[in-house]
C-alpha cells in the first residue's frame, strides 16, 4: 500500500516537473527561432554595398550557422530536461519515503496492537465460552444473549487476527507450488457441500481451463476462494456458479444486488452493505489483502439485471 502511495507521489512530481519543463524550454526555443528570423530579414541592411550574390551567399550561411544553432539549443534543453528529471525523480523518491515513513510506523503500530490484542483476547473469549457450557444453563433468554454475544466476539477476534496476519504476509517469501486447478478448487469447495445441499442451492462448477496444472501459492488462493464460497452461500437466494479458468476463478451468485454507491466499498474493513446480515464485514477485507499482496487482482461485479460477481485473477 505504502509503496503504491509513493510511486504515485513521485509520479505526480514527475508530470509537473515535466509540464513545467516543456512550457519553458518551448517559449525558449519559440523566442530563440523569432530571433533568428529577425536577425535574417535585416542582413541586407547591415551589408547595402554588397551584390545580391554575396548577400545570398551570406544568406546560404547564417541560415546554415541558424540551423546548427537551433539544433544545438535542442540538444541542450533535452540534455537539461532529462538531468532536470532524473534529479527531481530521486529528489521525489527521498521526499516521498520521508513523509510516509511517520503514516507507516503509525499504520505498523496499529497492525501490530490489533494482532497483539487479538491474540491476548483469545484466552478470555475461550474460558467464557467454555464456563457458559459447562453451566448448561437452557431456557434463558439472558444467558442466550451472553452466549450469542461471545461467539460474534470469538468470531470478530479470529478474523481481526487473520486480517493481521494477511497483512503481514507480505515480508514471509512464499512458495508457488504446482497444482491441478480443478481438483484443488473441488478440494476448497467440499467443506461448503453439506451446507449447499442444506440450503438446497442450484451449484454448477465450470471449467474452461487449457492446462491442467498452474503454479500458485496454495494457502492464500484457498483462503481467498473459501471466503467468496462462504459470502455467497450467505446472500445467495437459488443459484452459485463458480467459473474456473487458467488465469481466473470467479463465483456467481443470484442473491441481493450491490448498488453502484456500494460497490467502491465491499472490500473497505467492517463494511456491510446489508446491516443485518451475520458476520462482522472484515472476509473480503482480508480477501482483498492477500490478493493485493500476492499481485492478484480481485473484482466484484453487481446491477439490477446481472448477477453479484467476484473475481480473482492470478
Amino acid at each position: 500500500m505504502f509503496r503504491h502511495l509513493r510511486n504515485r507521489l513521485i509520479i505526480i512530481n514527475l508530470a509537473v516537473t515535466s509540464m513545467v519543463l516543456v512550457l519553458a524550454f518551448s517559449a525558449i526555443y519559440v523566442v530563440a527561432l523569432g530571433e533568428a528570423h529577425r536577425r535574417q530579414s535585416v542582413i541586407a541592411d547591415v551589408v547595402p554595398g554588397y551584390t545580391q550574390i554575396v548577400i545570398q551567399t551570406v544568406h546560404k550561411q547564417i541560415q546554415v550557422e541558424q540551423q546548427e544553432s537551433l539544433r544545438t539549443l535542442l540538444a541542450s534543453l533535452f540534455v537539461t530536461g532529462v538531468a532536470v528529471e532524473v534529479a527531481v525523480a530521486i529528489l521525489s523518491y527521498a521526499l516521498a519515503e520521508a513523509a510516509i515513513r511517520p503514516v507507516k510506523e503509525v499504520y505498523d503500530s496499529q497492525k501490530m496492537f490489533i494482532a497483539n490484542a487479538s491474540h491476548e483476547m483469545k484466552t478470555p473469549i475461550a474460558a467464557i465460552m467454555a464456563n457458559l457450557e459447562v453451566a448448561d444453563i437452557k431456557n434463558n433468554q439472558w444467558i442466550d444473549n451472553v452466549t450469542q454475544e461471545v461467539q460474534y466476539m470469538a468470531d470478530l477476534n479470529q478474523q481481526l487476527l487473520a486480517l493481521a496476519r494477511a497483512e503481514n504476509s507480505n515480508k514471509t517469501i512464499k512458495k508457488e507450488e504446482s497444482v491441478v486447478l480443478k481438483k484443488f478448487v473441488e478440494e476448497i469447495i467440499a467443506p461448503f457441500r453439506p451446507r449447499i445441499e442444506t440450503s438446497q442451492v442450484d451449484f454448477k462448477l465450470k471449467t474452461q481451463l487449457r492446462s491442467g496444472k498452474i503454479k500458485l501459492i496454495k494457502n492464500d488462493f484457498q483462503q481467498i476462494v473459501s471466503i467468496l464460497m462462504d459470502n455467497a452461500l450467505k446472500y445467495c437466494d437459488q443459484k452459485i456458479i463458480v467459473t474456473l479458468t487458467s488465469k481466473s476463478i470467479s463465483i456467481e451468485n443470484d442473491g441481493s444486488k450491490i448498488s453502484a454507491e456500494d460497490l467502491p466499498k465491499v472490500f473497505d474493513r467492517f463494511y456491510q452493505t446489508n446491516k443485518s446480515s451475520e458476520g462482522v464485514g472484515l472476509g473480503l477485507a482480508i480477501a482483498k489483502t492477500i490478493a493485493d499482496h500476492n499481485d492478484w487482482k480481485l473484482q466484484v461485479t453487481s446491477g439490477e439485471t446481472t448477477n453479484t460477481k467476484f473475481t480473482l485473477s492470478f
